[in-house]
């Protein structure tokens, strides 16, 4: 795999301006992983407040049942 990069590498250098398109790249990709980062946060959040409410509903539920006879 990084072996194919290396013309894409050698062609960038020869390519003017090619610093500014990289930096705009960098950009991008540091804003598309802060993304995903948040994206994959709130949706750990989501889960364990779920798995908390779903835990009290049922210790509500066996409390209402009362002990088996």
């Amino acid at each position: 795999m990084i072996r194919l990069l290396y013309p894409l590498i050698f062609s960038m250098a020869i390519i003017p301006e090619s610093d500014k398109y990289l930096e705009n790249l960098q950009s991008v990709a540091q804003a598309a992983q802060m993304t995903v980062k948040n994206i994959k946060d709130g949706m750990d959040g989501f889960h364990s407040n779920v798995m908390n409410f779903y835990q009290i509903i049922n210790e509500k539920s066996k409390q209402s049942q009362g002990p088996a006879s």
